[in-house]
């Protein structure tokens, strides 16, 4: 069963692939077929993979296909619509011999007579140790993920050929004789994706955990491991219209508790007014006041995102919307065809950006995308000075406060994100299946590629929502 599609890119060709998935062995990859157009290619892959998800493209993304097929040369794009043929159906055709099946009895997997098979992480971290043996921190992490199943045997059907196998006939219950909860489980904790099945919600709460507090690992806790997600956002939002937000008097006591201690976080330095060249004491300061507005922007433009991505799915924005995706249309062009998850992701580099300034730290962009939220943020954070803030009025005042236009100078590596708002790399480019007319580091495809001198952010990180 095909999983999911990529590119492999040379100098003179591009190669589609697609990851298989079977029932007797581990997945494998298989060439799909070969072109000179790079761009083609990658739409190609991307349209595939939309397919081997929903079962179906939409009529624009068809239209799409089409243009992709009419652009390929004969051989390439005979292979790309029979490739459409087995992505929809969820099913590829191949032979026993291209499948590798793992041996009944692996010698491999076994380990030798004289040399005991003694895991790393026993000897690193017990796992029957308690938190005050353990000599590093220890951070619980405790997620929450809710799926829906529109295709029953579908998803069944893509668990199987990925490796699961269903609990007996005598423990599954009435209620779940086919064992859908496994195989969604199964998912949950590999790709978290598969044909029949979309994701609804992804949050994590996290804590380090202290013995002089009195706390301890899950397994020698004598209390239950409890979190509070707090109720659902869509509720908050229909019974607060205009969002529960620190900056909102109808906030919920749980929301303004969030709210990082920006005078602790970026404690300001002693003060001198001396303002001679050489003086250490007299540069910018990234103050308190600045932070906290800079933080809610963030924080706004993450919620405004969320909502817009869930809103549109995988409908384009286009002139016609007059600004209605008050966050997707504020950005160039170039990025209104972007499907539902890149929009996803831009709403989580909002909150990433936003984890620097809690965790006391300049907010640092580690790629294109948090690039450009950061610009959109800088701009909108003046506007989140309200007067009658008492939590922002207790922060202590400083000559640099409200300097935005140094946190642009500070913050960047550079502005080259910002040419995409330029006439010539304004036009629609998901209608050409061709050469892209932007900086191919600057394509949207490409705004999430991490900056080599910049931490990466963890893989491992989810969405609020």
């Amino acid at each position: 069963m095909p999983r999911t599609f990529f590119c492999e890119h040379a100098s003179s060709k591009s190669r589609v692939l697609v990851l298989l998935a079977h029932a007797n062995g581990p997945v494998c990859v298989q060439a799909v077929f070969t072109c000179r157009d790079a761009h083609a290619a990658q739409h190609a892959a991307r349209l595939l993979s939309s397919a081997a998800l929903d079962g179906a493209l939409t009529e624009r993304q068809e239209i799409t296909a089409h243009k992709i097929a009419t652009a390929l040369p004969d051989a390439p794009a005979a292979s790309f619509r029979q490739a459409l043929e087995h992505a929809r159906a969820g099913v590829w055709p191949t032979t026993a011999t291209a499948l590798f099946s793992w041996p009944v009895d692996d010698p491999l997997e076994e380990p030798a007579e004289d040399e005991p098979e003694v895991p790393l992480s026993a000897t690193r971290s017990p796992k029957d140790a308690r938190l005050a043996d353990l000599p590093g921190p220890v951070v619980r992490v405790v997620q929450l993920r809710e799926f829906h199943v529109y295709d029953q045997a579908k998803v069944l059907a893509a668990a199987t050929a990925g490796g699961w196998e269903p609990l007996p006939d005598e423990e599954l219950g009435e209620d779940d004789p086919h064992d859908l909860v496994g195989a969604v489980m199964f998912a949950a904790e590999t790709t978290g994706e598969l044909p029949g099945m979309d994701w609804l919600t992804d949050a994590q709460e996290g804590q380090l955990l202290l013995p002089a507090r009195g706390d301890e690992v899950a397994d020698w806790s004598t209390e239950p491991v409890r979190i509070n997600f707090g109720t659902g956002w869509r509720l908050e939002q229909a019974a607060n219209p205009y969002g529960a937000s620190p900056r909102n008097p109808g906030a919920t006591a749980a929301v303004l508790e969030e709210q990082p201690d920006f005078a602790s976080l970026f404690a300001l330095p002693a003060a001198c007014d001396c303002e001679e060249e050489d003086c250490q004491k007299c540069h910018w300061t990234f103050t308190p006041r600045t932070a906290d507005l800079l933080f809610s922007a963030l924080d706004e433009l993450a919620e405004a995102a969320y909502d817009d991505a869930a809103e549109l799915g995988e409908r384009p924005v286009t002139q016609d919307d007059d600004g209605a995706w008050g966050f997707f249309s504020r950005l160039p062009q170039v990025t209104w065809r972007q499907n539902m998850q890149w929009r996803r992701n831009l709403a989580r580099a909002c909150d990433d950006l936003a984890g620097d300034l809690r965790r006391g730290t300049w907010p640092r962009p580690s790629c294109a995308a948090e690039e450009m939220v950061l610009h959109l943020a800088l701009g909108d954070a003046p506007a989140h000075l309200e007067a009658d803030d008492s939590a922002h009025a207790a922060l202590p005042k400083h000559r640099d406060d409200y300097d935005f236009d140094a946190c642009s100078d500070f913050f960047f590596q550079d502005h080259d994100v910002l040419w995409l708002y330029d006439s010539k790399y304004s036009s629609d480019e998901a209608d050409d299946a061709g050469a892209s007319s932007s900086p191919p580091a600057l394509h949207p495809d490409n705004w999430f590629e991490d900056f080599l001198n910049v931490p990466r952010r963890s893989a491992e990180r989810g969405h609020r929502r």
